[in-house]
């Protein structure tokens, strides 16, 4: 790459190395690695003095500091979903009348986009892939009513995205939230570990909507609300995931900014365990973000927004959680993050201060410690490793 092309690109993503603690120590080496980072991008006029331009591709190198090598403009690539494979990226285009695009990772992780279609709704903040690849579901959230959903889209040959062949509209809300939830408002897409089931997280309605995956179908989604998880009114469920074995379920509800633990009884999972993410009882204090495991999955890593903008960690034992420690994500609203494959570190997507901060993982303990390396770019949204 030519300097002059680096420069460009450092323009709108500068490495913030706020101290030379930040960088591991010899015998604390990592293997080198990339990442994606999505965003929210700003057209002329909008009110964002560090606006992005969209997705970013980021080196963690072998000693812990960030370098930005590369920026693909595309408008608003909130969500960011991988192939198996790992040659694909599929990002969803979070705008009215929203979009979902196919995008080619190349061998140096710059990306090239393949294709765009239409998400048959509004503001598209999540995707997932069908565990045989050959389905791309897209929640589509849609901040006012009627043009929320799931909408199902075939993975071409080419890694490119066929026009949907599904539109699952999520219509009524639970009004327990009267400014969030007058509607349906869809905010994942999780498929099973054995890939038979997706669940479509419903905020507006306050459960997860189950779907039975019939692939060789002309419609591969048909519900199935007899294994729906259901949630208290005013709850919010946001995300999704499954322990490896799929014995349990772990969802994080926004509203009320807590992370439920499910176990699966007879087919259908049922509530064990729900945790507070704040340490106060305040609204202030509540609206639950994304969740990752570590890649062993002995802890689990909960974002909490608001005025506390924390990550907040849990010890995982026979599937419950026991509380580690609350951690300030060195931003505001930390959305989403995500550990590199050798579990030392994670990275952290806060939106509202245009950072991209780096934390130290204890693999024993699952404690998190502040490396003061991040950097600066706009309105980021979500954080992807590649191989």
């Amino acid at each position: 790459m030519k300097l002059s092309q680096l420069t460009k690109i450092m323009g709108l993503c500068l490495p913030l190395c706020l101290s030379t603690v930040g960088f591991a120590k010899e015998n604390n080496v990592v293997p080198e690695q990339k990442f994606l980072v999505g965003t929210w991008t700003n057209t002329e006029g909008e009110n964002n003095v560090f606006p992005s331009e969209g997705v970013y591709t980021v080196k963690l190198n072998r000693d812990g500091s960030l370098l930005p090598i590369s920026e693909l403009k595309i408008p608003h690539p909130s969500w960011i979903v991988l192939s198996k494979d790992r040659k694909f990226a599929y990002v969803t285009n979070e705008t009215e009348k929203g979009n979902v695009t196919a995008l080619k990772v190349n061998q140096d992780g710059t990306l090239t986009t393949i294709n765009s279609v239409k998400s048959l709704g509004d503001h598209p903040t999540h995707a997932t892939i069908s565990k045989d690849g050959r389905y791309l579901l897209a929640a589509n959230y849609s901040v006012e009513p009627n043009h929320a959903g799931v909408a199902v889209f075939p993975i071409l040959k080419d890694g490119a995205i066929g026009e949907a062949v599904q539109n699952i509209p999520f219509i009524e809300g639970s009004g327990g939230v009267a400014d969030r939830q007058k509607s349906g408002h869809a905010h994942s897409a999780t498929f099973t570990p054995d890939g038979k089931v997706a669940y479509v997280a419903d905020l507006g309605a306050d459960v997860i909507r189950a779907y039975d995956y019939v692939p060789n179908q002309k419609a591969p989604l048909k519900a199935n609300p007899a294994l729906d998880m259901k949630f208290a009114q005013g709850s919010g469920p946001r995300h999704l995931l499954f322990s490896h074995d799929g014995q349990f379920a772990y969802v994080t509800t926004e509203m009320n900014a807590q992370v439920t633990v499910l176990k699966k009884e007879v087919g259908k999972y049922k509530v064990i365990q729900s945790e507070n993410l704040a340490a106060r009882d305040h609204e202030d204090h509540k609206s639950a973000a994304g969740l990752v495991f570590s890649p062993d999955q002995k802890f689990l890593y909960v974002g909490n927004r608001k005025k506390v903008n924390e990550i907040v960690t849990y010890a995982v034992n026979d599937g419950k959680l026991t509380l580690v420690g609350r951690y300030s994500s060195g931003g505001v609203e930390p959305r989403a993050f995500a550990i590199d494959a050798s579990g030392e570190y994670l990275i952290v997507s806060n939106v509202f201060t245009h950072t991209v901060s780096e934390f130290k993982r204890n693999k024993t303990t699952g404690a998190l410690t502040p490396t003061r390396v991040a950097l600066q770019i706009g309105q980021p949204t979500d954080i992807k490793f590649l191989p």
